[in-house]
């Protein structure tokens, strides 16, 4: 939703990419060696713009925050993604579990999972661990299918309500910067 411009084919053309970095990358490195892939391959050329947005603002709940403080002499630094919780009964909730995780971090992850972009606003500067428990919006709405599909829990949650009774943090409605990438220009690759 952060992505503007560019022709049409964009949005219905799916391309299969492999690519190998020659030996062991951080993540950062990785990031950089696939914009070059893109600006070769694809000859992408984009901008960055950044809009004044309707956004969710990530701020401390009332009761402070309940996230204990991750050990600041591990330099590890997992990524963090959802995962399928299944309760004893065979129920579903979605769980977002991370280590090592700073505040700015888990509103780039959050905004992954809601209709706006999520900025942090908590304050908060160290890195935390968590575990949150709540059912994603898309898969709530999603009618179980008459194939058996698994309940989903009664103890799980929507976003709104896991976040404050599990980490101590609450979304805000506010206004706030969002960045966008606008393509100027792309093309269609050719062969190898």
């Amino acid at each position: 939703r952060q992505i503007s411009g560019g022709p049409s084919w964009m949005n219905t053309d799916r391309f299969d990419i492999e690519a190998k970095a020659a030996r062991p990358r951080t993540p950062d490195e990785l990031h950089v060696m696939l914009q070059h892939l893109l600006e070769e391959r694809f000859h992408l050329k984009v901008r960055r713009e950044t809009r004044e947005e309707p956004v969710w603002a990530l701020v401390v709940d009332k009761g402070g925050s309940k996230m204990p403080a991750h050990d600041p002499g591990d330099l590890d630094h997992p990524p963090m993604g959802l995962q399928v919780v299944r309760g004893s009964d065979g129920s579903l909730c979605g769980g977002l579990a991370g280590h090592n995780v700073t505040m700015e971090y888990l509103a780039f992850t959050l905004s992954r999972n809601t209709d706006r972009t999520v900025i942090d606003r908590t304050g908060l500067p160290a890195r935390y661990d968590l575990n949150l428990q709540f059912l994603p919006d898309a898969a709530r709405t999603a009618a179980p299918d008459g194939g058996g599909a698994p309940a989903i829990s009664p103890d799980c949650a929507d976003l709104p309500s896991a976040l404050p009774k599990q980490l101590g943090l609450r979304l805000e409605s506010a206004k706030g910067p969002v960045q966008f990438l606008v393509v100027e220009h792309a093309e269609k690759p050719t062969e190898n």
